[in-house]
């Protein structure tokens, strides 16, 4: 049988979109892509644990879903699970090729910036992370904040009271030294200077782009392993 095909959402650009669009609710979860070779695999590539075994007739291409992001990332990374270790069942994958239907949230139609802000401020109040509008194999992501995966090309280390840890990170996009906490700080300095840092992809919230494509106000969200950034 032959892989999925696998769609990227591109990004909202804020401007009213035309004709009608499927609106589906996007689950803060990590996106599972079944190979027939290989098993689960994440879109970085990299194989996904103790997920269900996909059956004739599911989904192939599904966003995993445990309570949470972290509970996720636990779940779906962790090659021999521990008693914590968040389990998988088949209720917690969310078909994306074929949209899982209690993902779909109706439909518009030439939907306005008014529209769709009103529609994502509804899913974020159930606390969903946001939106994807479809229209065939055009996806469209909205979300509340622009965010944007980048892998970390440097790092440096911090000053004064974050002198032993790390101050920064730098990407494609310009430096990254907010949003971070202590520990973090402390966890990837330590990966820093193991030299298993840069390459990792992070998770960046910022303002906006510059006209130089550069993180305008960047801070940290979170690390991504799930995800490979070309």
């Amino acid at each position: 049988m032959t892989d999925p095909k696998i769609i990227s959402p591109r990004s909202w650009s804020g401007k009213k979109l035309s004709g009608e669009w499927l609106v589906t609710l996007k689950v803060d979860g990590v996106r599972a892509i079944w190979c027939d070779k290989r098993g689960w695999l994440s879109r970085a590539n990299k194989p996904l644990y103790n997920v269900p075994p996909w059956r004739q007739g599911h989904p192939r291409d599904c966003e995993v879903f445990v309570h949470n992001f972290r509970d996720t990332i636990r779940a779906t990374r962790t090659m021999c699970p521990k008693a914590d270790t968040p389990s998988i069942a088949q209720e917690h994958l969310y078909g994306l090729a074929r949209v899982d239907p209690r993902l779909c949230w109706g439909c518009l139609t030439n939907p306005s910036p008014a529209d769709i802000l009103a529609q994502l401020q509804r899913a974020n109040d159930l606390r969903y992370e946001g939106l994807v509008l479809r229209q065939g194999d055009d996806w469209v992501k909205i979300k509340p904040a622009e965010t944007h995966d980048v892998v970390i090309t440097g790092y440096a280390e911090g000053r004064g009271k974050h002198r032993g840890r790390l101050g920064f990170v730098t990407t494609a996009k310009g430096a990254v030294g907010a949003g971070f906490t202590y520990s973090e700080r402390e966890i990837l300095w330590a990966e820093a200077k193991a030299g298993t840092l840069v390459g990792q992809v992070i998770e960046v919230s910022c303002m906006q782009l510059t006209r130089d494509r550069n993180f305008r106000h960047p801070f940290f969200v979170r690390m991504r392993p799930d995800k490979l950034v070309a």
